[in-house]
C-alpha cells in the first residue's frame, strides 16, 4: 500500500516513502486517518490538501498538520477525514418537502449544498474537486424506500445523517481517477442471507482481544401480550414470551387486539403462537447498545472482499456459543486498520454502536 499527498487540484505531489504509524478508520457515516511520518516529509505535508491510499483509491481531506519534537522524539503528524464531511459546512436554504426514495433525497441534499443560491449572490458554494452527482455503489430496500419528510434550516450533513440513522448504510466519498473528481457515494450493506458464509469465529482464530458490550435503557425481558376481547363474551386472551437475557426483571405490555381466534374463513384457530411472536417482536424492538469489538484475522475472510462496512455478518465471540443460544449476527459499523512499521492489524466493531442510545435520548 502506497500513500500519496495530493494538492488542492487533486494532483499527486509526493509519495510518503515510509511512515512510523498509520491508523485508518472506516465507519458508516465517517472515516478518518492519523499518520506519523519523518520530519523530513513536513515540507510536502505542509503543501498537501488530500491524502490518497493506493489500494482503495480513496482520498481523505487533511485537516491537521504538526511537527512534534519532545524528549528527543521527533515526528510529523497529520489527521484527515472523508471529504464528504465537508458538507457539514454547507447549510440548507429554505424549506424542502420530499416524497422520494432515500437515495434521491440524499442526491438532492448533496446538490442543494453545492449549488449557488439567490440568497447569497456572488458566493461560490462549490467545494474543490467535489462532484454534486451521487454514485450508487449498492442500494437495497432501505435506500429505495419512499420517504415523506420536510427539511429546513440546518447543515446538509446533519440532514443526511438523520435520514440514514439506524440503517446499514454507509455514506462516504470515493476519488474517480479518470474525472479527478470526488464522488459522494451510498452503499447499503448486504444482509445475512447474502453473507451467510461469513461467520467470524473465535474458535477458528478469526477473532481475538474481544470485548462484548450490552447496555440498555429500561429494557424489559418479558412481554405480556393481550389479545381480542371486545364483544366476544369470553375472557380476554393473555400470554407472555421472554428474552433469554440476564437483565433486571421487567414487563412490557404488547397490544395484540388485532389477532383474533378465527382464521380468514371464520374457522376457530389458536392465536397464542401469533401473539407470542408479536410479543417477541416488541421485546427485540427495545432500544439497546449491542456491540462487539475485536481484532480480526484475515486468514479465512478478507476485509474489502468477503465483507465491508455496512454488511450484516454472523459472529461467534466465544467457543461456548450457547452463551447466546444461537449464532448472533449484526451490522459491521466500523473497521480500524492499524499499520506500525512492518506489522499491521485490523480491528472490527460489529453492532449498533452508531448512534448510541444516549445520543438518541439527547437528541430527543
Amino acid at each position: 500500500m502506497e500513500l500519496y499527498l495530493l494538492d488542492v487540484r487533486g494532483q499527486r505531489m509526493a509519495i510518503l516513502p515510509e511512515y512510523a504509524s498509520l491508523t485508518w478508520r472506516t465507519g458508516l457515516m465517517s472515516s478518518s486517518a492519523d499518520l506519523k511520518v519523518p520530519v523530513s516529509c513536513f515540507s510536502d505535508v505542509a503543501k498537501a490538501t488530500y491524502l490518497e491510499r493506493s489500494d482503495t483509491g480513496t482520498i481523505l481531506f487533511i485537516d491537521s498538520k504538526k511537527v512534534v519534537d519532545r524528549m528527543g522524539e521527533r515526528g510529523c503528524y497529520l489527521s484527515a477525514y472523508d471529504p464528504v464531511e465537508l458538507l457539514r459546512k454547507r447549510v440548507l436554504f429554505r424549506t424542502h418537502n420530499f416524497a422520494h426514495s432515500r437515495t434521491e433525497i440524499v442526491r438532492r441534499l448533496v446538490s442543494a449544498g453545492l449549488v449557488n443560491v439567490a440568497d447569497v449572490p456572488g458566493q461560490s458554494r462549490a467545494i474543490d474537486l467535489f462532484s454534486n452527482s451521487l454514485t450508487n455503489i449498492r442500494t437495497g430496500l432501505a435506500l429505495n424506500e419512499q420517504v415523506v419528510c420536510q427539511m429546513s434550516w440546518g447543515t446538509i450533513y446533519e440532514h443526511i445523517e438523520n435520514l440514514l440513522e439506524g440503517l446499514p448504510v454507509r455514506f462516504y466519498s470515493r476519488f474517480d481517477s479518470v474525472s479527478e473528481r470526488i464522488m459522494p457515494a451510498l452503499y447499503e450493506g448486504r444482509n445475512l442471507a447474502e453473507n451467510r458464509d461469513v461467520v467470524l469465529s473465535a474458535k477458528y482464530g478469526d477473532l481475538s482481544d474481544i470485548e462484548y458490550s450490552f447496555e440498555s435503557i429500561d429494557r424489559k425481558n418479558t412481554a405480556i401480550v393481550t389479545g381480542k376481547d371486545e364483544g366476544t363474551g369470553v375472557a380476554r386472551r393473555v400470554t407472555h414470551t421472554r428474552l433469554p437475557l440476564q437483565v433486571p426483571y421487567g414487563e412490557l405490555w404488547v397490544d395484540a387486539n388485532d389477532i383474533g381466534s378465527e382464521d380468514g374463513e371464520g374457522r376457530p384457530r389458536n392465536p397464542i403462537p401469533e401473539m407470542q411472536a408479536r410479543g417477541m417482536e416488541g421485546l427485540q424492538a427495545q432500544p439497546c447498545e449491542h456491540a462487539l469489538t475485536a481484532s480480526v484475522s484475515q486468514r479465512r475472510f478478507q476485509y474489502g472482499a468477503d465483507y465491508h462496512v455496512g454488511d450484516r455478518i454472523g459472529y461467534e465471540a466465544f467457543e461456548d456459543a450457547e452463551i447466546f443460544g444461537q449464532t448472533p449476527s449484526d451490522v459491521i459499523s466500523e473497521v480500524e486498520e492499524v499499520f506500525e512499521g512492518q506489522s499491521s492489524r485490523i480491528n472490527i466493531t460489529i453492532g449498533t454502536s452508531y448512534p448510541t442510545i444516549r445520543q438518541l435520548l439527547e437528541r430527543s
